[in-house]
């Protein structure tokens, strides 16, 4: 039955109805009805193969009463339960430009937030009889899945695209009837959440690791868990990755600027200096780690670019030891050391503690005003 359902079906739908003589709205009343029937029958049975060609319709023309169905299909799947959630949020990460998948997103924002189906007050809601029911459970779910497209968005910029283009709308919208902007306080306030999120019971943790002498792969697994304390820009941190046959990092950083960063980590007790405050060996060897490292990605770019997508000149990071441990003089000439190194941050584990401190008391200033 499914099969026979599709947009040439469909245009052939409309088309039949614009000839009907003295079309009016009692006439596109018909279709809509007509096609909310279709749509009802399939997506019981999950068949969500007729909405998905409506919401990636790439094609140039189409009329107000296409339009009009890709809204009624989005809103019918976003009430079909979670199937359809978790349809239109792959609708929603689907590269296609088109402006139609915006549907996708708008009719999860509206059953995640509470609101009716379709939107109160648009053409749709006007020919339907009632509100396309949602369930609380899938009204939940919407809700998550709201939020995992928002911080999706930060790594797509097609996604990120058609977010921003909602929010364009909405606001265009806000001016002539005032409904206010709560598409656009939502989604800041979850990419604020959601690429900065460092807590005191975080911090607290990390640095009572820091106080004790465990193994280096004990404090690798706390910053895999946690890279906001390596990077508040973190997007993805890949562990213990190959570079070819010759080196294995313990970490490299994709930021959300899609610049890289290469990671060397030591332990809190390794010693950075001697006591004739030269450089000590293991600060020598580490160091010697990561120009290892970012030299290769340029020697082999061609091959980094397949493994980490866009590579290249990724700066070096390394953490080692703790500057509660350094002598004022050691502080200075490591600080020399940092000025004049270009291509190499270096942090102690209690520079990196010192620092997510910082950021978390510069969000609640954000937050308090």
């Amino acid at each position: 039955m499914s099969n026979t359902y599709d947009l040439l079906w469909l245009d052939s739908l409309i088309y039949h109805h614009q000839q009907e003589p003295d079309c009016s709205h009692d006439c596109r009343a018909n279709l809509i009805r007509e096609v909310q029937d279709i749509l009802l029958i399939l997506t019981s049975k999950g068949d969500f193969r007729l909405t998905r060609e409506l919401l990636l319709d790439e094609r140039r023309e189409k009329g107000v009463d296409l339009a009009v169905c890709v809204e009624l299909a989005a809103g019918i799947a976003a009430g079909s339960g979670v199937a359809g959630i978790e349809f239109l949020a792959d609708v929603a990460h689907d590269g296609s430009y088109s402006s139609e998948s915006q549907e996708a997103i708008r009719a999860i924002w509206l059953a995640g937030s509470n609101q009716p189906l379709p939107e109160s007050g648009e053409y749709l809601s006007a020919i339907l009889e009632s509100d396309i029911p949602v369930n609380g459970f899938v009204r939940q779910k919407a809700s998550e899945a709201f939020d995992e497209l928002v911080l999706a968005s930060k790594d797509n910029a097609v996604l990120f695209s058609k977010l921003l283009s909602i929010a364009n709308s909405e606001s265009i919208k806000n001016q002539v009837d005032n409904t206010g902007h709560a598409f656009s306080e939502r989604l800041f306030r979850i990419f604020s959440a959601g690429s900065i999120s460092v807590s005191t019971a975080l911090l607290d943790k990390f640095e009572a690791l820091i106080a004790k002498d465990l193994r280096e792969e004990e404090y690798q697994k706390y910053l895999h868990d946690h890279p906001i304390i390596l990077d508040p820009l973190a997007a993805e941190i890949v562990p213990k990755h190959r570079l070819g046959s010759d080196y294995i990092t313990d970490f490299v950083i994709r930021r959300h600027d899609g610049r890289y960063l290469v990671v060397e980590i030591e332990k809190p007790q390794d010693r950075i200096f001697t006591s004739s405050d030269d450089f000590a060996a293991p600060f020598s060897h580490a160091l010697g780690q990561v120009l290892d490292f970012q030299g290769w990605v340029a020697e082999q770019n061609s091959y980094a670019r397949s493994k980490l997508p866009h590579i290249e000149n990724p700066r070096g990071l390394l953490v080692m030891g703790r500057r509660a441990d350094l002598t004022a003089h050691q502080e200075r000439k490591l600080r020399r050391w940092v000025t004049n190194s270009n291509s190499v941050d270096f942090a102690t584990f209690d520079d990196l503690a010192i620092a997510g401190r910082q950021l978390l008391a510069s969000l609640r200033r954000f937050d308090e005003g």
